[in-house]
C-alpha cells in the first residue's frame, strides 16, 4: 500500500512522501526542490507566555552571527526556536506543540543543528509547518505533524549535527523558506516526586540560498506493525528491511523507541539477511545516540541495499502494550539524512 502527498511552502517546494506496506512498515521522506532568494537575516523576535496550569513561555528568534574561532562559515545566520519552560507535575507524561516563525527574511539552507533539552522531556521534534502560529503549548501526537516535514529529532539533553561536505567540497544543507515557519514538538515524563520544568531549544546555523549547497533530505522509517508486548514478557520484531533511496548518500542516523524498548539495531544490508555491517546499536530507549557517517553510506541507482533492523521490547507492566503514535505506545523507528534530494 502506498500513499503520497505533497504541498507548497512558497519560496521552497516540499514534497513529502508516504510508503506504508500492508505489512505495517512506514517510509517518510522531506525533500524538495529550492529556489533562490538574496538579503541577510537581521534581529528578530517574538514571545508569548500562558500562565494556567503552571508556567508556560515560548519563544523564536534570529540573530546575526560573525565568522570566528568556533568555525562559522562565512554569512551565517544563527535561528533559535525554544519551548518552554514548561512546568511538569511529578508522574505527567504528555505531547505538546507550539508553531512559530523563524522571522528569516530570505530562503535559507541549514548547515548544522544543536538542540538542549531540559530534564524530564523524552524528545523534540522541529518540522517545517504550513499552519497558523500557535505560541501557547497545545495537546498533539507525536510524529503527528504534516507528513514527512519532521528535520530534525532530538533525544538527548544535547544533540548537534553539522552536514557535511560531498567529495568536491561542496556543502550539503537543509533547505528553510522564507520567514519559516516550524512547528516543535516535546514528548515530556517527569519520573521524579517534584515538579519539573522542561525547556526545549532548536538552534540553526543557516546559509543563504545564494550559496552554492547541495539540498540534503530527511527518511522517516520503521515500523507500525509491531507484535504486542505481553504483560510481564517480552517480544522482538525479528529481521525487517527497508530499500533505500537509489542515487543518496546517508550521513547521519538515530533510533526510536518508548519506556519498553531494550534494544534497536541497524544495519547497512544488501538485504533481509545481511547482517554483516552494524551502523547503529542503540540500548538505550531514553538517550539513543545520532550516529554520523564519514564516509557516507551510498545507495547507488539502480541498487537493492537498504537497512535491515530488529527491535527488542521487555514489558515489566501487568498490561500488554501495542504499537502506536500515543505516549504509552511502543515504536520501532530510525530516520536519517541523505543527500542529494531529487529534483
Amino acid at each position: 500500500m502506498r500513499y503520497h502527498r505533497s504541498f507548497l511552502i512558497l519560496p521552497v517546494a516540499l514534497t513529502v512522501g508516504f510508503t506504508a506496506s500492508c505489512g505495517g512498515d512506514v517510509v517518510i521522506t522531506s525533500g524538495g526542490t529550492t529556489s533562490s532568494g538574496g538579503g541577510s537575516a537581521t534581529a528578530a523576535s517574538s514571545t508569548a507566555t500562558s500562565g494556567a496550569g503552571g508556567s508556560e513561555s515560548t519563544s523564536a528568534s534570529a540573530s546575526s552571527t560573525s565568522v570566528g574561532s568556533g568555525g562559522a562559515e562565512p554569512g551565517t545566520t544563527t535561528l533559535t526556536a525554544t519551548m518552554g519552560p514548561y512546568s511538569i507535575p511529578s508522574g505527567e507524561e504528555a505531547v505538546k506543540c507550539i508553531v512559530v516563525s523563524l522571522n528569516n527574511p530570505a530562503p535559507a539552507f541549514v548547515r548544522r543543528f544543536q538542540t538542549n533539552l531540559e530534564p524530564g522531556s523524552h524528545h523534540m521534534i522541529v518540522y517545517l509547518a504550513d499552519e497558523p502560529e500557535t505560541t501557547t503549548p497545545f495537546d498533539c501526537q507525536s510524529f503527528g505533524a504534516a507528513g514527512g516535514s519532521a528535520i530534525f529529532i532530538a533525544q538527548q539533553p544535547h544533540s548537534e549535527l553539522v552536514f557535511p561536505k560531498d567529495p568536491d567540497g561542496v556543502p550539503v544543507g537543509l533547505a528553510l523558506a522564507a520567514n519559516q515557519k516550524i512547528r516543535l514538538e516535546m514528548h515530556y515524563i517527569n519520573t521524579t516526586g517534584a515538579v519539573l520544568d522542561v525547556v526545549g531549544k532548536a538552534t540553526m546555523d543557516v546559509l543563504p540560498q545564494t550559496a552554492n549547497v547541495i539540498q540534503s533530505g530527511f527518511a522517516f522509517e520503521g515500523a507500525f506493525g509491531i507484535p504486542t508486548i505481553p504483560a510481564q514478557g517480552e517480544a522482538d520484531t525479528g529481521l525487517r528491511f527497508q530499500q533505500g533511496i537509489p542515487g543518496t548518500h546517508v550521513f547521519a542516523l538515530t533510533t526510536h523507541q518508548h519506556h519498553l524498548g531494550t534494544e534497536m539495531k541497524v544495519w547497512f544490508a544488501n538485504d533481509i539477511n545481511d547482517t554483516s555491517k552494524l551502523v547503529a546499536d542503540s540500548l538505550s530507549w531514553s538517550d539513543p545516540p545520532l550516529v554520523t557517517f564519514s564516509p557516507t553510506l551510498d545507495f547507488p541507482l539502480g541498487g537493492a541495499q537498504g537497512f535491515t533492523y530488529d527491535c527488542h521490547w521487555k514489558n515489566p507492566t501487568p498490561s500488554p502494550v501495542q504499537g502506536g503514535l500515543g505516549a504509552n505506545d511502543e515504536m520501532c523507528f530510525f530516520w536519517h539524512y541523505y543527500y542529494p534530494v531529487a529534483p
